[in-house]
């Protein structure tokens, strides 16, 4: 029968383990063999066995007195004799959380009851060798019956844990429960007008692998943007949108809008954060351009009417940009009637006159709102009902903006 190894309040005996004194009762011409696999084993590296807990509550080894209410855990992890134990049996498993976390969750957390199934393999459990605190890892209770134990869930650098102390023995573990992560992606069309909502769409994904309590999302507003509104009860200030969105499961996401609208040309960035109770914080940016529409007026009149033939008469045309970007290489093409000859022309550009066209020289750039004016002199010949004819043409406009003024010259 193989030996059985007594730690903490648990009968422990390592899995599988060939003990050599049975080998040595076979036949002696596997001996030699033996022998030398035995050696070859003592010269490797140890490899970690999993230990078989049997029975709890051993006095001499079990890590501390047993539970019967959950008060009794709390004095357990509140024992100033205790915690230097306490972290020493962390630090052996390897754990690198904060150890303040641990104890002040085991003050004020809420303990559960439970029961730790037959075989059920537990990460590690404390136990005591020689009354030294020492650390078991990978344990199966294969007892007869379920274990009763308490439970706790606790937060620390980022990680959930759950630590489990069965009621015999007061030793405990702790299960990584995992670690909540955050992604945040932000969609907005790539420009809309001067004046046009611009809805920004912001979607929160949890992509860890344990829940995320309380996630709290953060869009500045832009320079020259106006909230229009923000969906899911968005806070407004005068500098941000923020969402406290509830808590967020694992391979699960949350979308949350808000709208805009700005009054002037140019780009606006929106750049976001996500943040969690526990896990880091998470960023993205995306950004649309708001673009201006010209909207070309195109006015003629002449100053004069009717008109005495010999006499001049002027012709003004007149060019507002009622639009919300500028309007470039602006041109003027204007048809004179047999009837009139041309005299002269001025404006913010030359004006040229071949035959009965006259055309100007392109504006480069005319400004929301800007006026562009040109008059032209044209002398009466002889008497009709003349017809003036303009044609403006830009680079915005594929087919030229046109405009008749009708004068009668007698």
């Amino acid at each position: 029968m193989q030996q059985v190894r007594r730690h903490s309040g648990l009968f422990i005996r390592p899995a599988g383990g060939i003990l050599l004194a049975d080998l040595m009762q076979k036949n002696f011409t596997f001996r030699l063999v033996l022998i030398a696999v035995g050696l070859t084993l003592l010269l490797r590296p140890a490899a970690a066995q999993q230990h078989r807990a049997t029975h709890l509550g051993n006095p001499a080894t079990r890590f501390a007195p047993p539970l019967t209410a959950p008060a009794d855990l709390r004095a357990r992890f509140a024992d100033p004799k205790l915690r230097p134990d306490i972290a020493a049996i962390l630090r052996q498993w390897g754990w690198t959380g904060n150890l303040d976390d641990f104890f002040g969750a085991a003050a004020t957390n809420a303990i559960t009851d439970i029961r730790i199934p037959v075989g059920t393999r537990m990460p590690f459990m404390s136990s005591r060798e020689d009354g030294q605190p020492v650390t078991l890892r990978d344990v199966l209770w294969a007892g007869r019956e379920p274990i009763p134990a308490y439970t706790f869930e606790f937060y620390s650098r980022g990680r959930h844990y759950r630590c489990v102390t069965p009621k015999p023995c007061s030793n405990f573990f702790l299960e990584d429960l995992g670690a909540p992560a955050l992604a945040v992606e932000c969609s907005t069309p790539d420009s809309v007008p001067i004046g046009r909502p611009v809805p920004v769409a912001l979607t929160v994904r949890n992509t860890g692998n344990d829940d995320e309590p309380s996630t709290r999302l953060t869009l500045p507003i832009p320079a020259g943007a106006t909230v229009l509104r923000a969906s899911d009860a968005g806070i407004v200030s005068a500098s941000e949108i923020t969402w406290n969105l509830a808590s967020l499961a694992p391979k699960t996401n949350r979308q949350v809008q808000a709208v805009f609208s700005a009054s002037e040309a140019g780009v606006l960035a929106f750049d976001t954060t996500a943040s969690g109770q526990f896990a880091a914080a998470a960023k993205t940016a995306c950004s649309t351009r708001i673009v201006g529409i010209p909207a070309i007026l195109l006015q003629t009149r002449d100053l004069e009417d009717p008109v005495e033939v010999g006499m001049t008469v002027t012709y003004e045309v007149k060019v507002t940009n009622q639009g919300t970007a500028p309007g470039t290489n602006i041109r003027l093409a204007c048809t004179l009637p047999a009837s009139e000859d041309f005299v002269s022309g001025q404006g913010p550009t030359a004006v040229w006159a071949k035959g009965q066209t006259l055309t100007t020289d392109p504006l480069p750039a005319l400004a929301p709102k800007g006026v562009a004016t040109w008059t032209f002199v044209v002398r009466a010949l002889h008497a009709e009902d003349a017809h003036f004819v303009v044609k403006l043409s830009s680079d915005q406009f594929a087919q030229p903006i046109e405009e008749e003024e009708s004068t009668h010259l007698y």
